[in-house]
């Protein structure tokens, strides 16, 4: 999904820092795949569309937000599935995909890019 719009429960004020607007940008992105892609390694593809589904509802609950750094923008962690490490980060591009967003706290500047790989992939 690369649709600019944004859930009108997403909320960013003029009083926040960059790195806050980010942080409420990428926890919305993460849980609702809302302003962006998620991409999958082949590692994760290989464990099958249930475990897939799995990773997604962790990310989007308490494992992903236990994951994410307290103090960083909220754009990387990983996650523990089935045994196995789950490590995520979300990029910020774009409208053309072909270059960073001018302004990652603006989505109408920017498409979230979110790629997950297991942690033996790296």
């Amino acid at each position: 999904m690369t649709d600019s719009k944004i859930s009108s429960h997403v909320k960013l004020t003029a009083d926040m820092s960059p790195a806050q607007k980010n942080q409420v940008l990428n926890d919305h992105f993460r849980k609702t795949g809302e302003g962006g892609i998620v991409m999958i390694s082949m590692g994760i593809h290989l464990l099958g569309r249930a475990t897939v589904d799995v990773i997604m509802k962790q990310l989007a609950g308490d494992a992903g937000d236990k994951s994410v750094e307290p103090g960083g923008e909220h754009d990387m962690g990983s996650i523990k599935v089935n045994n196995r490490t789950v490590e995520w980060e979300i990029n910020y591009y774009n409208k053309d995909l072909d270059d960073e967003s001018p302004d990652s706290t603006d989505p109408l500047q920017t498409t979230r890019h979110m790629a997950l790989l297991l942690s033996t992939e790296y």
